[in-house]
């Protein structure tokens, strides 16, 4: 039963299940990973999809800050190992995931309310974007056991929030680089990085956006680069 003192804003997430959908080009990157690495990644995309619906679609910023504060309020939570998994699908699928390692979540939630109201955002509201996802993937190196490749790690985060950034209509600022190489263990973060830098090549198209991209993802997932 929910707390009633708390029963509007978790009413809302719990019920709020249309935004699980993944990116078109997450399938791909998934069937591509390791297990654990398959279930660090696809907890967090779908928890980018859902706030990006949070913070993109409502009518109200008050009510994204609500939903936000909810996310924020669950996932700082300190837990007992023996508690009873919570009812929303995601949260649960999260907790168990990342454990106590959840500090790169906060900033992805930290990240997307810099998203809320006008787009395309300002600068500063740019780079918080980035900045969350960048402690996701970083995260995810370490957990994988790649701590050295953390940073490397991030630059393929920057590189898709850029590219998401550029769909919002921020106009691309600065080259286009290279991106490093990830060790094999990482190399669905790979895809995702080298799609969104093909994205912005092509002046801030979708990732996922023409016949050729597949194709691109699998030479990703098999090369790196």
């Amino acid at each position: 039963m929910l707390d009633s003192n708390r029963r509007g804003p978790e009413a809302a997430c719990v019920n709020d299940t249309v935004d699980n959908e993944l990116p078109e080009w997450a399938g791909l990157v998934l069937a591509s990973a390791s297990p654990r690495l398959r279930g660090l990644l696809e907890s967090a995309l779908r928890l980018d999809a859902r706030l990006g619906r949070i913070c993109l679609t409502a009518s109200e910023p008050a009510l994204s800050q609500i939903r936000l504060a909810w996310w924020r309020d669950e996932l700082s939570r300190e837990r007992p190992a023996e508690a009873q998994m919570p009812p929303d699908p995601l949260l649960a699928s999260l907790l168990r995931e990342w454990g106590d390692d959840r500090s790169a979540l906060i900033r992805l939630i930290d990240g997307w309310e810099e998203l809320i109201g006008d787009l395309p955002p300002s600068g500063a509201a740019a780079v918080g974007f980035a900045a969350g996802r960048e402690a996701v993937f970083s995260q995810i190196a370490v957990s994988s056991g790649e701590t050295a490749s953390a940073s490397d790690a991030a630059a393929h985060a920057s590189a898709w929030a850029r590219a998401d950034l550029a769909a919002f209509g921020l106009p691309s600022s600065g080259s286009i680089r290279p991106l490093p190489r990830l060790p094999r263990s990482l190399r669905p973060l790979a895809m995702i990085g080298g799609l969104a830098r093909r994205a912005l090549q092509r002046g801030g198209k979708a990732m996922f956006g023409d016949r050729f991209s597949p194709l691109v993802a699998l030479r990703l997932g098999i090369f790196g680069t």
